[in-house]
């Protein structure tokens, strides 16, 4: 029995979220599962062969290749495909052709989409078999087993083009699926949760990969999030922290450098945080991660170990600066909680980012000046700006349906989610796209004056790692993604002034090396050198530093010297041109 899980490609081109192209954890951990019972199992990531819109250029097709390509060779008795609302075009899509060239393929759909839209998604693609909804190991595990029981039997998973009734009979009794019976459709109600997630065995023993969890499931009650409904509880179970500690020591040791923790509220036990960390630091791993969290889980006494650990940036569901909006999306925190979690994390040299979403219900211009308010009031060093979109499994769909603004037929169209505005008969596009540009000018006006308020603690312990967190910030303004954008004025200064005071703190050679590329652009070649002589005077074997100063010399004309630090590394095929050149130079 062969399984192949199946990552489809979203309907439209991702500019800003390089996470839509990422494998979901949860397939990682249903492939893993398979493989550590003896079953053939693997996955099939079509998310990077880009937008699955018929109308993008033909991208649809490319997925839709590389799907065909892969059934063909690998012949899976099972294809299950990770369905959200962006991606469920590409999964029916692959889902018809599957049924084409592997007629008695079993093919399942899970995931969010899967789990809230099943009901339309058997209506729209004949060629589906089973959802498996919520939290699938268990249910995934059993329905593998029923389908080769029957197969091993029957010879055959489907009889004259449905499921044998063999299977059905045993598909009736796994929890938390819905499956073709005949011409009706079965559910068997709640999944079945894993109680113990540390049972779980470690996807790293069979992928790489950098997105993590540690735990399942949201205390939140937020309108606009599926999390609370796909969990199926309010409860919060999480692995230990020497579990996730192991997971990420595996993957450490196979080269990745840095992780996303993906919990909906990484911080909300802080003795798990604090185990963690520990160990990260203990076993100086060298990696560095990003994590979510909410504001009113954030207790200053973690944020030191969190940021030793490798912790580098936290990311908060801030939403709104207006009471009323909070109180209807479901997440009523006040301003001054956000405030104090900002300044906490940010003291502590880590980046607080802020998520806010403009087009809510009841949103008006005022409402948008007190989410501008907040955000000069908490200074963040990185934003995005979110426009409501609704989609089923979140109160704010059931709401829209039940007023008769929207219904389920809507996702026949080639459409990624529902925009609050186009249902909403108090709204309208242009004024909610001018809000979106408010919010975003708002952010880049203060920015300059955002990094300026930056305040570190003056703990000497730590005065490595915010030498790092500032140089880190410098050049995202030198050579990073404010250093390109038009609206980010002053960029190249702010860069510099970072620099500086990143050095004030402790020897830094990315702070070394940053100065001294600023100069080297303005054609300062003798001030860049004098920083890259003192930065090698601490790193004398730094790398970075080393092509610095030859790129600094060669500009110089000084060829025979710049040679001197290039034939150190001259094992990096990207610094031949140099070297090739600094030869030719030096025997003319």
């Amino acid at each position: 029995m062969k399984v192949l899980f199946v990552n489809p490609s979203c309907l439209d081109p991702r500019v800003t979220d390089p996470d839509a192209l990422q494998v979901p954890i949860g397939l990682y951990y249903l492939a893993s599962g398979l493989l550590d019972q003896g079953w053939v199992s693997g996955i099939l990531n079509l998310a990077p062969a880009g937008p699955a819109n018929p109308s993008a250029k033909g991208s649809a097709k490319h997925a839709l290749d590389l799907f065909t390509q892969a059934i063909m060779q690998e012949q899976p008795d099972i294809i299950g495909f990770s369905v959200t609302s962006p991606t469920r075009i590409n999964a029916m899509a692959c889902a018809e052709k599957a049924r084409q060239i592997l007629p008695d393929s079993l093919i399942v759909f899970g995931g969010p989409g899967a789990t809230f839209m099943a009901d339309f998604l058997f209506g729209a693609c004949p060629a589906l078999d089973v959802i498996v909804k919520g939290e699938g190991e268990i249910s995934t595990t059993k329905l593998v087993n029923a389908a080769k029981k029957v197969k091993a039997n029957f010879g055959t998973i489907h009889q004259a083009q449905i499921i044998r009734a063999e299977l059905a009979q045993d598909l009736g009794r796994i929890p938390g699926i819905v499956f073709r019976n005949g011409p009706t459709l079965q559910d068997t109600g709640p999944s079945e949760l894993v109680k113990d997630l540390d049972t779980l065995p470690h996807p790293s023993r069979y992928f790489t990969y950098q997105h993590l969890a540690m735990s399942r499931g949201c205390p939140g009650k937020c309108t606009f999030c599926g999390s609370p409904k796909f969990w199926g509880t309010s409860l919060v179970r999480r692995h230990s922290p020497q579990w996730l500690f192991e997971e990420i020591k595996a993957l450490a040791q196979k080269g990745v450098t840095h992780f996303f923790i993906s919990d909906d509220t990484f911080t909300m036990d802080c003795d798990a945080v604090r185990a963690l960390c520990e160990k990260i630091i203990q076993a100086d791993l060298g990696i560095t991660w990003n994590a979510i969290s909410r504001v009113d889980y954030i207790n200053e006494s973690i944020l030191v170990p969190m940021r030793r650990a490798g912790c580098i940036q936290i990311s908060f569901g801030v939403e709104s600066g207006a009471g009323s909006i909070k109180k209807i999306l479901g997440k009523p925190i006040d301003n001054a909680t956000c405030v104090a979690a900002f300044e906490k994390v940010r003291a502590a040299g880590i980046l607080p980012r802020a998520y806010f979403i403009y087009g809510s219900p009841g949103e008006t211009d005022a409402t948008i000046q007190d989410s501008i308010d907040l955000m000069i009031r908490l200074g963040p060093l990185s934003t995005v700006f979110y426009m409501l979109v609704t989609f089923p499994g979140t109160a704010l769909y059931n709401r829209a349906v039940q007023k008769g603004w929207t219904h389920d037929g809507v996702w026949q169209k080639n459409i990624e989610d529902l925009p609050w505005w186009e249902i909403d008969p108090n709204m309208d596009f242009s004024r909610v796209k001018g809000w979106g540009d408010r919010l975003r000018q708002a952010f880049f006006d203060h920015l300059e004056d955002f990094v300026n308020r930056i305040a570190l603690h003056p703990d000497k312990a730590v005065a490595s790692l915010h030498a790092d967190f500032l140089s880190r910030l410098a050049m995202t303004f030198s050579h990073g993604e404010y250093a390109r954008d038009s609206r980010v004025t002053n960029a190249e200064q702010i860069a510099m002034n970072l620099f500086e005071k990143a050095l004030q703190f402790y020897p830094c050679p990315r702070a070394f090396q940053g100065l001294a590329m600023i100069l080297q652009k303005q054609k300062k070649f003798s001030k860049a050198m004098a920083f890259l002589n003192k930065g090698l005077s601490h790193f004398p074997k730094d790398k970075d530093l080393c092509v610095c100063m030859g790129v600094c010399l060669m500009n110089t004309g000084d060829f025979h010297k710049a040679l001197k630090y290039f034939t150190p590394f001259a094992d990096d095929p990207a610094l031949g041109q140099y070297i090739s050149i600094c030869k030719q130079k030096t025997t003319l």
